[in-house]
């Protein structure tokens, strides 16, 4: 699947929060965790 660019506005706390579980391995990169985080929302919402 092609993927598409998107620019957003956070909060800096959970600018702070997703980079540390960056550091800690649990993420590749900001878009990976944002990706991750709207794919678990989705699939709670269907």
């Amino acid at each position: 699947m092609v993927k598409k660019r998107l620019q957003i506005t956070v909060r800096p706390d959970l600018i702070e929060f997703m980079d540390k579980k960056i550091e800690k391995g649990d993420y590749a990169s900001r878009s990976h965790a944002i990706e991750k985080a709207l794919i678990k929302l989705k699939e709670k919402e269907e």
